[in-house]
């Protein structure tokens, strides 16, 4: 298993771009992948379509949800899927 972070105190910086591009290009590689929003805007969320989810994993941090509960699993149609924690 790789872990592989984006990371960057900055705005504008492209965090969320590289993120979602990236965790597409390796899962159309065929690779297992797990992408982890926690950027309070939500931004690579809402770039995967997901809007208002019902729990997210700041539930998880506070101890309301367990990480089972909010893993989401999105396939983009004709091309690859992979699973996904919302901020």
């Amino acid at each position: 298993m790789r872990i592989i972070t984006i990371t960057n105190q900055k705005g504008g910086t492209g965090k969320t771009t590289i993120t979602m591009n990236l965790g597409v290009a390796l899962a159309l590689m065929g690779r297992k992948i797990l992408l982890i929003d926690f950027d309070p805007q939500a931004n690579l969320t809402y770039s995967f379509g997901i809007r208002n989810p019902k729990n997210t994993i700041v539930e998880v941090l506070q101890g309301k949800q367990t990480i089972q509960i909010i893993l989401v699993k999105k396939r983009r149609p004709g091309y690859c899927s992979f699973h996904f924690f919302a901020s």
